[in-house]
C-alpha cells in the first residue's frame, strides 16, 4: 500500500463537520435552557399568585348570639383584596372556644349573600353572613366564647362574644 492509497477526510470536509455538530449542540443547548427558563419563570410566576393570594384578608364584621347557643356572623372580604374570597365550609373552618363547628346558612335577617354556599365569592369589601351551633351549654348566660375563623391559605381573626 502506498500513501497516495491511504485518503481521509480532507481539512474542509473535517471543518464543515465539526461547524454543523457545534451548531447542533448550541442549539440544543439553547432550547434546553430556554425550557428551563420558562418553567423557572411559570413556576415562579404561580408561587407569586399564591403569594398573593395569602395576602388577602377578611375581618369578621359581627359576631352575637342571635338565639340560644346559636352564634350568628358576618364574614367580610377586606376592601383591599386584590383576589375574591371563598368563605364557604370547603375553604374556611370555623370554632367556638378553639372547637371546630360547621357554618350553616343564614341571610343575616335582611336577604344576604350566605357564607355557606359553595358557589359564593366575596370580592373586596363585600359580606357574606352565617351561624354556628354552641353546644348545648356551650354559651351560659356571661360566659365569653372565642369565635374564631380560618381560611385555608392560613389567615384567621377571631371575635369574643358575650352570652346572653
Amino acid at each position: 500500500m502506498t500513501n497516495n492509497e491511504l485518503k481521509g477526510i480532507s481539512p474542509v470536509i473535517a471543518t464543515i463537520l465539526m461547524v454543523m455538530i457545534t451548531v447542533g449542540l448550541v442549539a440544543f443547548s439553547y432550547s434546553w435552557f430556554t425550557s428551563i427558563a420558562e418553567t423557572g419563570k411559570k413556576s415562579s410566576d404561580e408561587f407569586l399568585t399564591e403569594m398573593e393570594k395569602s395576602s388577602q384578608s377578611f375581618n369578621i364584621a359581627t359576631a352575637y348570639e342571635c338565639t340560644p347557643n346559636v352564634i350568628c356572623f358576618a364574614f367580610q372580604a377586606y376592601s383591599k383584596n386584590k383576589y375574591s374570597i371563598s368563605p364557604n365550609n370547603s375553604h374556611v373552618t370555623a370554632y367556638l372556644n378553639d372547637v371546630p363547628v360547621v357554618i350553616g346558612n343564614w341571610t343575616g335577617g335582611i336577604g344576604g349573600t350566605e357564607c355557606y354556599n359553595a358557589t359564593n365569592k366575596l370580592s373586596e369589601g363585600e359580606i357574606c353572613y352565617g351561624y354556628v351551633n354552641a353546644t348545648s351549654g356551650t354559651c351560659n348566660s356571661g360566659d365569653m366564647l372565642s369565635f374564631r375563623i380560618e381560611h385555608s391559605w392560613g389567615a384567621k381573626k377571631t371575635k369574643s362574644i358575650l352570652c346572653k
